[in-house]
């Protein structure tokens, strides 16, 4: 159902049906978890500002068995000062901690596999201090997958996007980074409704290691959706989520953690409509409670030099769906009326209190193939004025570097690297016009070395990039920059 958006005022995106979201958001959350030493969106991907006595990334993992040539971890330092860090690799066993220092202002990449063929191998890193942060990175031959790490376990996780179809294989690890063993329940719900098969029941991860769970051999095989919950019973775990697509529509490698909590609103800003492209946004509805979304759209020839302060504005492309309780369903944006083809950002909000999971999935042809990128949302609680992109861009892809101003407000960006001589704005991109809900892509920039890159802004933004899939391959895979909070 087609539903006008309208821009009224300034700082609002109204809905005709009497839902209202705002896209300046700022409204403070509260803490998650049972300690109030716990930032909020805590086992969200995202960098603390402040002083920490250590910090933790914990990372999705590699899937040595699936034929990976290479894996690391990235950890940069933009400091003026030399971090030490421990990494820890986890598999069916816990791997010996070894010390690892990383000169100021500078990354340090670390091989993770270590000769290893078979099994999964995570990585664990624990910086001394606030400063520094991770990223994990895979080449493979069906496309390099960059993967964010976050710092923060939970009892619960979720993932909304799951694919078994045509030998599609989709690997669960359950990561235990603590001293004592966790009791982990899983559950799938597909098409057919939701399953809690008896041998997904009372896992067991023993202390400083994983376990890996392939979905075909539990009982998921040939399924084109398949959303996942994950509730440790005792103890708290980190779940990522690997999957090799081997054909229905989609070719390529993923691997990504998933998200602890179901919430109101999800941003996406490196979405792509055209002749070639399939896209979806899947909706996982994991509560008791029958949910309505709203997608909305921004971008060129949608926001992009709309007077929003003009009451009355242009109508915004958007649907409203339903997602009953407990199930999950695609929403194939080529059929949203009045959305022009080509890149775009977007915003999925519930209009009641329900709270859901959405996973962003882009397939799209090329001459001779096909390439999938598949990549979680950004929380409205996590949008702020300074992102960081541990890695780099220098594997980025065309358009690799997305960024959308969520307020009603005009404001500048700039993009620095992170080098010898400290951060330094990269010319032509210093104090950048951002207008109010504005979205503007850039291909990698002139100077961007391998090092660290930080993206500022004057108002709050959000921000994604495109990496290239490397082995001569055509396409991108897309993953979030990692916010840091600010407030």
């Amino acid at each position: 159902m087609n539903v006008v958006r309208r821009l009224i005022g300034i700082g609002v995106v109204g809905v005709m049906c009497g839902a209202v979201v705002a896209i300046d958001r700022q409204s403070d959350t509260a803490t998650i978890g049972a300690s109030s030493a716990l930032v909020p969106f805590a086992g969200f991907p995202q960098a603390v500002s402040g002083s920490r006595i250590s910090t933790s990334w914990f990372c999705p993992g590699a899937a040595a068995g699936d034929g990976i040539t290479g894996a690391s971890v990235v950890i940069a330092n933009p400091g003026d000062v030399e971090i030490v860090a421990s990494l820890r690799l986890l598999s069916d066993t816990s791997g010996p901690i070894e010390n690892v220092t990383v000169e100021p202002r500078s990354q340090k990449k670390i091989d993770v596999l270590r000769g290893k063929t078979v099994g999964v191998v995570a990585p664990v890193v624990e910086i001394i201090g606030s400063v520094g942060s991770v990223e994990q990175e895979l080449l493979y031959a069906a496309g390099d997958v960059t993967a964010q790490c976050v710092s923060q376990t939970s009892s619960t996780w979720y993932f909304a996007d799951g694919f078994t179809v045509e030998g599609t294989s989709q690997r669960l690890v359950l990561i235990n980074p603590f001293p004592e063993s966790a009791v982990v329940n899983v559950s799938y719900t597909t098409r057919d409704g939701k399953r809690t098969p008896s041998a997904l029941q009372g896992l067991i991860v023993p202390p400083g290691a994983l376990k890996s769970v392939s979905l075909a051999d539990a009982g998921a095989a040939n399924e084109s959706r398949i959303a996942i919950e994950v509730i440790a019973t005792t103890g708290q775990i980190i779940a990522s989520r690997t999957q090799h697509y081997l054909g229905g529509g989609r070719l390529g490698y993923s691997t990504s953690v998933g998200v602890p909590e179901a919430l109101g609103e999800w941003w996406f800003v490196s979405g792509r409509t055209g002749e070639l492209v399939t896209e979806e946004l899947v909706v996982f509805n994991p509560t008791e409670i029958d949910a309505q979304v709203n997608v909305t759209f921004f971008g060129e020839g949608i926001t992009n030099g709309i007077a929003i302060d003009e009451v009355g504005g242009p109508a915004l492309p958007s649907q409203v769906v339903d997602i009953p309780a407990g199930e999950v369903v695609g929403i194939n944006t080529d059929n949203i009326a009045d959305l022009p083809k080509g890149d775009h950002a977007m915003v999925v909000s519930t209009l009641n209190d329900a709270r859901v999971v959405v996973e962003h999935v882009l397939s799209q042809k090329t001459t001779t193939s096909t390439f999938t990128a598949v990549t979680n949302g950004i929380p409205t609680g996590l949008l702020t004025s300074k992102w960081r992109i541990p890695a780099g861009l220098a594997k980025g892809a065309r358009n690799a570097l997305s960024v959308l101003n969520v307020t009603a407000v005009d404001g500048t960006y700039t993009v620095f690297t992170i080098g010898p001589g400290g951060q330094v704005g990269l010319p032509g991109l210093i104090d950048v016009p951002l207008p109010a809900a504005s979205l503007t892509f850039l291909d990698v920039p002139e100077g961007a070395s391998d090092g660290e890159v930080v993206i500022e802004a004057t108002v709050d933004v959000a921000v994604q990039r495109r990496t290239r899939r490397g082995n001569g391959l055509v396409g991108f895979g897309i993953v979030s920059a990692l916010p840091v909070r600010l407030r």
